[in-house]
């Protein structure tokens, strides 16, 4: 494990500042995210870093709130189906995800309309901030 670290950690630490973790509190305003549109409905985002892969489906959305699906692979596993979300000048926070297995990460998201993203503030277990991009949800996505 530790020769992995070695490995791994000089790329990491030569990465752009967008691929590392520098703790500010507007770290993910960083990243370009800009316009004002909603956030789709029936859309899914996905991302991956190392060998940890993001899933995210917007199975319903009013405006206001909704419900998604999210799913993690690799080192930290989860998955938590119909977890509500709240929509706020898209910040999003998601309410129930405890339940889960989600209880080992510490996070914001945030859409970004012109791009069609979501970035992801991952502060634990890890700090790193993640780009998923919207694609077409195949059946049984998440």
């Amino acid at each position: 494990m530790a020769a992995v670290l070695l490995l791994v950690l000089p790329f990491l630490a030569a990465a752009s500042p967008g691929l590392r973790g520098d703790g500010a509190s507007s770290y993910v305003d960083s990243v370009q995210c800009s316009g004002s549109g909603a956030l789709p409905e029936n859309v899914c985002f996905s991302g991956s870093i190392l060998k940890q892969t993001f899933d995210i489906e917007v199975v319903s959305y009013d405006g206001t709130t909704g419900k998604v699906n999210l799913k993690a692979d690799g080192s930290l596993s989860a998955q938590c189906d119909g977890a509500e979300f709240e929509n706020q000048d898209n910040a999003i926070t998601i309410e129930n995800d405890q339940g889960c297995g989600l209880s080992n990460y510490d996070y914001t998201v945030r859409y970004c309309p012109d791009q069609d993203t979501l970035i992801v503030n991952l502060v634990k277990p890890y700090n790193v901030r993640m780009v998923l991009n919207s694609k077409p949800c195949s059946a049984g996505e998440v």
